[in-house]
């Protein structure tokens, strides 16, 4: 909501209030005096003088999209007085040889008599830019007023490769952006898998959220032999030198030489290893749950026990056919461990890796611990192949583990095997981008339907919205790595902020990628960002944003890579459809973020309109096109094969699949999928009534009542889209659809504002 100062607002509750309108028009330069003023009449405010030319003012409109979390605001049209001597002697189209207009910045201030200063900022009500398409005769002059977004919006990463800064970069890469890097994507949470070995048989090499693309800057450095890769053009949280990978085939391999420096990572050797999990072979098997063996889980929850229970155990692995990935160098077997006991008095005669003619090719005899905490250690296994089938990479064979104790009583629990490859790879780092560039896209896929409404066919398959390429295929240069992105700029900290992060934190709430977005690439301050409704939406205490999702705001995280081109106004709106938020200019000039919050979260209003003062002209419900109960999210996006490799679907809502009153009678359910930049579960909603997923189909899932109605004074006229509203003498006879009014809450969909009221279109969003 706008907020006007006192002396307007009081004015504004006069019954005798007549309001009316002024507008500054700039030209030029837009310095503080490159401006033309009129208004309806003429008024002189100061030095200030507003011409009476205006003949007829057009709407002042803002909308949101409730079900696309999209918003627009509409061309407002000005038409001006244009005969003979009407201004400085002349037309006002007389000054276009001396005053530019196209192009620059207009203004538009509610005013009153009773009240002072025409043009304060406390008064502003919209502002933009003024269309090229200016028309004229000798009788008028027609002025279109746009908003703010060809002005702030633009390409996204605003940074690419140019020859000039990195003259040894592949030329494929060449004006090829430099990626925007956001979340973590490093540290596996092992939480949920157990403590990940991170010495001897480094298994933490592998285990990561995500592997994230960099794009190649130096493909060969001759002076250090490197390739140099960057991650971002500003510098990340974390990264290291363990986590550098280059997609090989179906796999990442980690390089084993790096070396990293603010957003730049460098491979320096060769030494390349792909990690490859073995199936486990159940004819050398004793014992139970040996398939525990290769489920990448370290937990002893159920592990698998090798026993020498009558003197030897035994069990064993296939490995399965590997695709040539370069010039071999070794294959190594990588062991965890866990409790190698031995009762007192028993020895252990031998623990060695074997043919499967039991002949040994690797000695594990050694001291071994007892207790919890993974034993790891690698051992190669090079000595199972000839040079033929090491040159061919024909690997296909089997492997044993062979424990053996005279007494019988040694046992050893096996948490996790696993293969690891050391190859020297021709230097391929090439990925073919099929979507080079993002746009925003909504549509709708149809089956026949039978539920129509005044005729209208409802989509009842599902509704897609997601970015997609308008482009050509191109081929660019990426290497990849795992760590923790963006950090917090200064920006957190300043304008007296406490929102419960700090400047150098990870940025993972979507919440402040927008404002960083806005802030880093698109070189916006405070002067044109409303940093106060950021805060309300994505605080750690209280923010919509956990609200929505119904968790904590500081467990909804984002992570991902913007390394394609994509419009700012699109990657916000993709955005914003993922934590059901809108994001538009206000009428102050600011960028704004309002945040939507579930049934039972709304406990007070913007503003109470008095129903006396309105007009009401319908009420009525959203489509039955936009109800979907039945929800996927699609998250874990591997950038290598560029598709998601999990999803979330909680179970459809059956209660508005059915035929009860509360049900549209569609049995197969209405279907709704959406992609998202998040690696987290919970994030997703893949747990139950948390996360993405269950907001969707929370809000989703029902029909919403709709107030159409104009308000007869410009009492109302500080209401912007996003505001939330409720109503006091309400006619107790009107009810909504047959349920009593009691301080329902509705947020503003539509205004339409003129000088003397507004219309209004909202939504109920409380039931």
């Amino acid at each position: 909501m706008l907020s006007f100062d006192s002396a307007l607002s009081n004015a504004l509750k006069l019954g005798n209030t007549t309001a009316f309108w002024v507008l500054k028009l700039y030209y030029n330069a837009e310095g503080s005096g490159d401006f033309i003023g009129v208004s309806d009449t003429h008024r002189v405010d100061g030095s200030d003088i507003y011409y009476g030319l205006v003949s007829s003012w057009g709407n002042y409109s803002q909308s949101l999209d409730f079900f696309n979390f999209t918003t627009s605001t509409g061309n407002m049209s000005v038409r001006l007085i244009n005969t003979d001597k009407s201004i400085q002697g002349g037309r006002f189209s007389d000054l276009f040889s001396t005053n530019n207009f196209a192009n620059r910045k207009w203004e538009l201030f509610l005013n009153t008599s009773q009240a002072g200063t025409y043009d304060t900022a406390v008064r502003m009500i919209g502002t933009g830019i003024i269309s090229g398409n200016i028309k004229y005769d000798t009788n008028s002059v027609s002025l279109s007023l746009l908003d703010f977004d060809s002005k702030y919006h633009q390409e996204l990463p605003t940074t690419v490769v140019v020859s000039s800064t990195y003259s040894n970069a592949p030329e494929k890469n060449i004006n090829k952006p430099i990626p925007m890097f956001y979340g973590d994507c490093h540290d596996k949470d092992s939480s949920s898998i157990g403590t990940i070995p991170t010495s001897g048989a480094q298994f933490d090499r592998y285990y990561t959220k995500g592997k994230f693309p960099a794009i190649i800057t130096d493909k060969f450095d001759s002076t250090n032999a490197n390739i140099e890769a960057l991650v971002d053009n500003e510098t990340p949280h974390t990264l290291d030198t363990e986590n550098i990978y280059m997609k090989v085939d179906d796999n990442f391999a980690v390089c084993l030489n790096t070396t990293q420096s603010g957003n730049k990572i460098t491979v320096s050797d060769v030494d390349w290893r792909v990690y490859i999990t073995p199936t486990h072979h159940n004819t050398y098997s004793s014992g139970t749950n040996y398939g525990q063996t290769v489920n990448r889980d370290f937990r002893i929850s159920a592990p698998y026990t090798l026993s020498a229970s009558d003197g030897t155990g035994t069990t064993g692995w296939r490995i399965p056919k590997i695709p040539k990935l370069g010039e071999f160098t070794d294959i190594k077997v990588l062991i965890a461990l866990r409790d190698m006991a031995t009762d007192p008095g028993s020895t252990i005669n031998a623990f060695f890796i074997s043919k499967a003619d039991g002949t040994s090719i690797a000695d594990l005899s050694g001291s071994w611990s007892d207790g919890n905490d993974a034993d790891v250690t690698s051992s190669s296994i090079a000595g199972l192949y000839s040079s033929p089938e090491k040159d061919s990479w024909d690997f296909e064979n089997s492997f044993l583990l062979k424990l053996t104790d005279a007494s019988g009583d040694s046992s050893v629990k096996i948490a996790e095997i696993a293969l690891e490859i050391q190859f020297e790879p021709s230097q391929i780092f090439e990925k073919i981008i099929s979507e080079p560039h993002e746009v925003t896209i909504a549509y709708s896929e149809f089956y026949t339907s039978t539920i129509n409404e005044d005729g209208e066919q409802v989509p009842s398959t599902r509704r897609l919205n997601r970015t997609r390429s308008v482009q050509t295929p191109v081929i660019s240069d990426y290497i990849y790595f795992s760590g923790k992105g963006r950090k917090y700029p200064a920006f957190i900290d300043a304008d007296s902020r406490n929102q419960g992060y700090n400047e150098t934190d990870l940025i993972e709430n979507p919440v402040y990628i927008i404002e960083d977005v806005l802030r880093t690439e698109l070189s916006l301050t405070s002067s044109e960002i409303d940093h106060a409704s950021f805060d309300t939406s994505g605080n750690t205490t209280d923010g919509y944003l956990g609200d929505i999702y119904d968790d904590a705001v500081g467990d909804v995280k984002f992570a991902f890579s913007q390394y394609k081109f994509i419009n700012s106004k699109d990657f916000i709106s993709r955005i914003c459809k993922q934590i059901l938020s809108w994001v538009f200019i206000s009428g102050d000039g600011k960028f704004k973020i309002k945040t939507l919050r579930r049934v039972g979260d709304y406990d007070s209003a913007d503003k109470t309109i008095d129903f006396n003062d309105i007009n009401l002209k319908s009420i009525s419900k959203t489509s039955l096109g936009g109800v979907r109960n039945d929800i996927t999210v699609n998250y874990n996006f591997d950038y290598g094969e560029d598709q998601f490799l999990s999803n979330a679907n909680p179970t459809a809502d059956s209660t508005s699949k059915g035929t009860t009153v509360n049900g549209y009678n569609v049995s197969d359910g209405l279907k709704l999928e959406i992609d998202a930049d998040v690696l987290d579960d919970d994030t997703a909603g893949a747990t139950s009534g948390k996360g993405l997923a269950d907001a969707y189909m929370t809000i989703f899932k029902d029909r919403k009542v709709i107030l159409d109605f104009d308000c007869i004074r410009p009492l109302y006229n500080d209401l912007e889209i996003g505001d939330i509203i409720t109503f006091d003498n309400w006619d107790t006879n009107l009810k909504l659809y047959g349920t009593a009014f009691s301080s329902d809450y509705f947020i503003v969909q539509d205004i339409a504002k003129r000088p003397e009221g507004c219309s209004i279109k909202s939504i109920k969003v409380d039931a």
